[in-house]
């Protein structure tokens, strides 16, 4: 069970996500804070294994000490995001992320992970030169590596489809093509191939849920 310490100062979205975390078999919001003072006090006493932050973002680096740390911002400024990874953040999502989005980034930060929306992908990927699928299977063409890494992140073919703008046929075909071009059985093949090339340099999680 992966323990969450959500800070933040909105109740609609604190209520938001808590109902959605309740329905899941693997997240339990342990504590909430709605306040700076609020959030000092928990993080001394709370062993929670990912810190949500809407709030107190100059705690970043204290919260990093113990937990992974997600960052939930409305700002998608390029130098916002690299002062929270620089702080020790290992995840930064804007606040029109969807819930699921949110869920599927605190389990990607919880075991080790970094994540961020699309939009801050190329500019985490440069600051912290997280390794991609495109420099280790180069007879893919680009949108063909852009499924794959959605496919190591399990995200699901209408979760594909979706984050990149594509139907769900085309979503299909270009899994058929990487399948011929690894070679690989099973898309679940082919995204364990890609996962045995990447886990030396963890990859930047992007913003796709599984479906």
């Amino acid at each position: 069970m992966t323990r969450i310490l959500l800070a933040d100062s909105q109740p609609v979205f604190v209520d938001g996500l808590c109902t959605h975390v309740v329905r899941t078999a693997d997240l339990d919001v342990v504590a909430v804070a709605g306040t700076h003072a609020e959030l000092v006090d928990l993080l001394r006493t709370t062993d929670a294994d990912v810190v949500v932050l809407g709030i107190g973002l100059d705690l970043v680096e204290r919260a990093a000490e113990n937990a992974a740390v997600l960052v939930v911002s409305v700002s998608t400024r390029e130098e916002d995001v690299a002062a929270a990874m620089s702080a020790g953040a290992a995840g930064y999502v804007t606040r029109q992320a969807g819930p699921e989005d949110i869920l599927t980034a605190i389990r990607v930060v919880a075991r080790g992970g970094l994540f961020v929306t699309a939009d801050m992908a190329p500019l985490v990927r440069n600051r912290l030169g997280a390794g991609r699928v495109d420099s280790f299977f180069p007879q893919l063409t680009p949108r063909e590596q852009d499924v794959l890494e959605l496919l190591v992140r399990d995200a699901g073919t209408a979760a594909i489809a979706r984050h990149l703008g594509i139907t769900v046929k085309t979503v299909r075909n270009h899994v058929s093509n990487i399948l011929v071009k690894l070679p690989a059985r099973t898309r679940a093949e082919a995204a364990w191939l890609a996962r045995e090339k990447l886990r030396v340099h963890p990859p930047v999680h992007t913003e796709p849920a599984v479906s």
